[in-house]
């Protein structure tokens, strides 16, 4: 809904304005190196990684928990997202149905067949829906291809910005409302959510854990990316259709429920229409539950709550098992009886979703917009906790105090600048507004991540050379720890990243520019795409064949 009023307004302008999380730039990154960064970590969760890159002590443990319980509000207010665009939409669509029933019914749905199917059950799922989106994005931009040449200049809001190269504003002056500062902000924000290991998403790095290969963590990304691509075609399809129909003038966030609830699909393709955009939304719904449930299960109840093997004591066994365990078992180690991970997963997942339902009643309640959460958690609370998520990559120095210590400060600012906003003690000029609060989030939580982390322990050598040594990550580590390898690869990596992010977004723009029959816009952008993605597969083969040899 977000992104068609925005297509709506500023044509392919509006693309470029959802940097600031729709376009995802984070995939970039994994693609370009931080996917097999993760894959060579060897865990099942970032909050568990923290024990990887800051030991088994307080520095560890402190970072682990910070970790869990970021991920856990992430968690919630996803899910509060998705319960609330969801029950407006069925509202809008069936009649007479309050949008607070349809949460209900729609969060007790959601959580019934995640908790049913399990994680292969869900992946499952997950594939179905993709075929059901794919189908009707590609319907949707058809028909919109066909009235094109029926939409004159005057009748598109956005017709003077419908361009696939960024202006300099969306107001026609010169420095109006000074989008490119905006840009740059919103594109470092999602590249920085990448270098995170974040994307400000609970499950995105889960897939990259499980992935089979550094080979694989890169065809893992491009799939991702290329499936991200139907969502384009789809939301210039519906701002063309809306323009054509005279739909959307008074309240672009309308365009999605006036084009469904009108004559224009028939019946059995409306029907299909609103199961493709449930799917759209309860897909992600079911992995952001199972995602946060793990962090309870792996990374608060089991270390709380487990058996801690001491030095020198032989595991207990289960059924010839060692508690589900496979792996050799260590000091320190925590075990855990399977079922009773089972059945905590499962209580977590019903707190969760009860949680964000209590929310999202309370938002229904009060009139909140679904633009408005979803500008709040991408702008004001997503790149609070960006930058020490980031340094715990790159930087030698960095510990657990810091990276805890800067999430707080994250936290604590967005909080100032959320109350700031239903006060109003300070007013920001609206045109740079999301600019402003970017950059204060991260100014604050930087610096307190770098004053706490210089003025505690360092993290013991030892355990920041054996995770050097498993991950070989690039950046600020001991110059004696770099072989010519790691330096080349390192290399190679940024030219990757730079050369993914052209390669995305030119991706996602091609189809846009398609169902609008700009052709001549369309073969520049599609001739660098085809030279990113010949040096992406050269790249991927050349991989290949380092690892054979």
């Amino acid at each position: 809904v977000t992104i068609i009023a925005l297509v709506y307004q500023f044509g392919i302008q509006g693309f470029f304005v959802e940097m600031r999380g729709g376009v995802v730039l984070p995939i970039a990154v994994w693609l370009a190196f931080m996917g097999k960064w993760h894959r060579r970590s060897q865990v099942t969760t970032t909050a568990e990684w923290m024990v990887l890159r800051f030991g088994k002590g307080d520095q560890g443990k402190v970072a682990r928990y910070t970790a869990a319980l970021t991920y856990l509000v992430i968690t919630v207010l996803m899910v509060t997202f998705f319960l609330m665009a969801a029950a407006k939409f069925v509202a809008q669509f069936i009649g007479g149905v309050d949008p607070t029933l349809a949460a209900v019914v729609l969060a007790a749905i959601a959580l019934a067949y995640t908790l049913a199917s399990g994680l292969y059950g869900v992946i499952w799922t997950d594939v179905f829906q993709a075929f059901l989106i794919g189908g009707f994005a590609i319907y949707v931009a058809v028909m919109a291809f066909g009235v094109v040449p029926e939409i004159t200049p005057e009748q598109w809001p956005g017709a003077a910005t419908n361009t696939a190269w960024p202006q300099m504003s969306l107001d026609g002056s010169d420095w109006g409302n000074l989008f490119w500062l905006a840009l740059l902000f919103f594109a470092a924000k999602g590249i920085l959510e990448g270098l995170g290991g974040s994307g400000g998403s609970a499950y995105m790095a889960q897939r990259y854990y499980a992935a089979g290969s550094d080979r694989d963590t890169v065809k893992l990304s491009m799939l991702w990316a290329a499936l991200f691509t139907f969502r384009w075609p789809m939301v210039m399809g519906f701002a063309v259709l809306a323009i054509h129909n005279g739909i959307g003038q008074d309240d672009p966030e309308a365009i999605l429920s006036g084009l469904l609830l009108g004559d224009l699909f028939p019946a059995g393709i409306r029907g299909l229409a609103v199961a493709a955009l449930l799917a759209a939304s309860m897909s992600t719904f079911d992995s952001t539950i199972n995602a946060g449930a793990s962090y309870v299960v792996k990374d608060l109840y089991n270390p709380l709550f487990g058996t801690r093997v001491i030095k020198g004591e032989s595991a207990t066994q289960d059924d010839g098992r060692i508690l589900g365990y496979a792996r050799s078992i260590e000091p320190d180690d925590v075990l855990v009886d399977p079922k009773k991970e089972v059945y905590v997963g499962y209580a977590a997942s019903a707190i969760i979703v009860a949680v964000g339902l209590v929310i999202t009643l309370t938002l229904l309640q009060i009139g909140t917009g679904v633009v408005d959460i979803w500008v709040g958690i991408v702008v004001a609370f997503f790149p609070g906790f960006l930058v020490p998520f980031a340094l715990r990559w790159f930087w030698s120095r960095f510990n657990g105090y810091g990276f805890a210590a800067g999430v707080l400060a994250g936290f604590t600012t967005s909080l100032a600048l959320w109350l700031n906003g239903r006060l109003g003690v300070v007013a920001f000029d609206p045109a740079t507004k999301d600019a402003f609060e970017i950059g204060l989030l991260l100014a604050a939580s930087g610096l307190v991540s770098v004053v706490v982390a210089l003025t505690t322990a360092p993290t013991p050598e030892a355990t920041l050379r054996r995770f050097y040594d498993q991950i070989r990550p690039w950046g600020l580590w001991p110059t004696g720890w770099r072989s010519a390898i790691d330096r080349e690869d390192g290399t190679r990596d940024v030219v990757r990243l730079v050369v993914a992010l052209v390669w995305q977004v030119t991706m996602f723009l091609l189809p846009m520019l398609a169902v609008l029959r700009e052709w001549q816009q369309m073969m520049g952008v599609a001739a660098v795409w085809s030279v990113c993605s010949l040096y992406l597969w050269f790249d991927l083969r050349r991989s290949r064949s380092v690892v054979a040899s």
